[in-house]
């Protein structure tokens, strides 16, 4: 269909997850990357690079192309996307202290491979296990409880009975659990918002009467739900596709504290008329971004 009735505005969270940790730990280079809009990945898979030049690693065909790391663009997509894949495993992965076995399988690597890629971000961001791992570890054992930048708190159980410790498994749920929860409240708190967008202006009276209609009628018709990204369904009208990427995105920020130090995560728009045909949409009027002027 060249001309859909209905289109799908997607909203979703960017580098989301990576930037709850940065500013958990503190992770102050990243912390720095995010705030003066870098591509985290793209600089990790150049630093990564200009380790595997200087000390002679030999990274498979499939996981560099071989192209000077000098040379990685981010204006480039087709020329850095296996370089900049590489790097960006290795910080969701890292960040939250995947076995070396398991990073090895992710990335396609040899293990002793793997290992010295591990050890070269660890390296570059010794705060991870220095801080951001150790204070979580910290935080577990007053209570047992973990409690995430939201309030949202958790509590784990899996204490070896023979030496009294958590297992290492266990410690990797929680080092992942921080940003991953952090940010499915998020989600769930602008999905709410969308679903209740124009609750306030209604008349009284046709709210009395829960019908489909008056339920679609308080907000907007938000269809999909994945992880950090929410899919409205939309009449493919240029105006109404903009007004509703801007309320999602009100709907979405929100200022978090963390470390005496506020939050905002941006969120980035595609539209199509299907999950497979979406391009990316910019709302040109966006001058807000992690908190500064763009």
């Amino acid at each position: 269909m060249n001309n859909p009735d209905r289109i799908w505005v997607m909203s979703d969270y960017v580098q989301a997850e990576i930037m709850v940790a940065a500013w958990f730990g503190p992770i102050p280079l990243m912390k720095e990357w995010f705030k003066t809009n870098q591509d985290i990945h793209l600089n990790v898979a150049k630093l990564i690079g200009q380790q595997v030049e200087k000390h002679k690693i030999k990274l498979p065909n499939k996981a560099w192309n071989r192209k000077p790391w000098q040379e990685l663009d981010a204006n480039e997509p087709l020329d850095h996307d296996i370089e900049r894949d590489l790097a960006k495993r290795t910080v969701h992965a890292n960040t939250n202290g995947m076995w070396r076995t398991r990073f090895a399988r992710i990335t396609g690597l040899p293990v002793f491979i793997a290992g010295q890629v591990q050890d070269i971000y660890h390296g570059l961001f010794p705060e991870i296990r220095g801080s951001y791992h150790v204070g979580i570890q910290q935080q577990v054992a007053i209570n047992g409880t973990l409690t995430n930048p939201l309030g949202w708190s958790r509590t784990f159980y899996n204490v070896n009975p023979l030496s009294g410790q958590y297992e290492e498994d266990e410690f990797r749920v929680m080092y992942a659990w921080i940003p991953q929860s952090t940010i499915g409240m998020l989600t769930i708190r602008a999905y709410l918002l969308h679903c209740e967008q124009f609750a306030a202006e209604l008349p009284e009276a046709t709210i009395k009467l829960w019908t489909p209609q008056n339920i679609l009628a308080r907000g907007y018709d938000v269809q999909l739900q994945v992880h950090d990204m929410l899919a409205v369904s939309t009449p493919n009208d240029s105006t109404l596709i903009r007004n509703t990427a801007q309320a999602m995105r009100e709907a979405s920020r929100y200022t978090m504290m963390i470390n005496d130090d506020s939050l905002v995560i941006p969120v980035d728009f595609k539209v199509g008329p299907s999950w497979g045909d979406m391009k990316k949409y910019v709302l040109e009027d966006n001058d807000e971004y992690y908190g500064r002027s763009k």
